[in-house]
């Protein structure tokens, strides 16, 4: 073989293994996670799809990282997290009951959880449910509350057995549930019901309410799925991101920007 021949030839597989190197390199700094329509904290139709969607963008992006956001319906995303075919699942709880399955990332604000009630409905709490919850909801064992499936709530409240618990598809749908007086509560982040009712349930501002104090102030995270090989690397990155956020101050910006002053815009 001619010396320039065997050159060419050699220059190509270089460059063939260059190509190879890059996109395995270009696949381990994406990161796909599966959430849901879940307004205002993220959505499909939202400026930049949310205060959730734009945290995280941003935090993975200090970091030299591209983010693959992908919506379904809750209980969809929950069973594609849980068996490796994204990476994490967002925005999440955190439970204990869950550890066995996800790795959690550092936590980011989230919101009040709430119960929501018909104004004309004499229902209140016995003692603050955030100090003694257990106590608090068994007060109200007579009553239907409405949870949305494949939802985590509080530890207290979701291994409450002796409560009646209905399952909708979304918060939308106990609203109407609610205001229909086919539950008697709603278990509801306080940020998502006051956007549910602005911007699609007007008439609802003066049929229902939540129930104060709230039961928990509850922050959200990433659960990245045990099962993807990539979990480990990607939560270091989010939570350096997300560390240097905080510090600098754009979460809290970013959460004044999308959830506390969206019903400005």
């Amino acid at each position: 073989m001619m010396p320039a021949v065997r050159n060419a030839i050699t220059a190509i597989f270089l460059l063939l293994a260059l190509a190879m190197a890059t996109s395995a390199l270009a696949q381990q700094k994406t990161v796909r996670l599966a959430t849901l329509d879940w307004e205002p904290y993220i959505g499909q139709k939202l400026p930049d799809q949310g205060y959730t969607a734009a945290l995280i963008r941003e935090a993975y992006r200090d970091q030299g990282w591209t983010v693959k956001i992908e919506f379904y319906p809750w209980a969809r995303a929950l069973h594609l997290a849980r068996i490796g075919e994204v990476d994490g699942l967002m925005p999440e709880y955190f439970n204990s009951s869950r550890k066995n399955e996800f790795q959690y990332s550092f936590p980011f604000p989230g919101g009040p959880l709430v119960l929501y009630k018909r104004q004309d409905d004499d229902i209140g709490f016995i003692t603050d449910p955030a100090k003694d919850q257990d106590r608090a909801l068994r007060a109200l064992v007579a009553k239907r509350f409405g949870v949305v499936r494949g939802y985590l709530n509080t530890p207290v409240f979701d291994a409450a057995k002796y409560l009646s618990k209905e399952e909708a598809n979304d918060d939308a749908t106990n609203l109407r549930k609610l205001v229909y007086k086919r539950i008697d509560l709603a278990v509801i982040d306080r940020r998502v019901a006051e956007h549910l009712i602005r911007t699609q349930y007007p008439s609802y501002a003066s049929k229902i309410e939540p129930m104060l104090p709230a039961m928990a102030d509850i922050p959200l995270y990433i659960a990245f799925s045990l099962k993807s090989p990539k979990h480990l690397e990607a939560r270091a990155a989010f939570d350096r991101g997300l560390a240097a956020m905080k510090k600098d101050g754009r979460i809290d910006a970013l959460y004044a920007k999308y959830i506390l002053n969206a019903g400005a815009r």
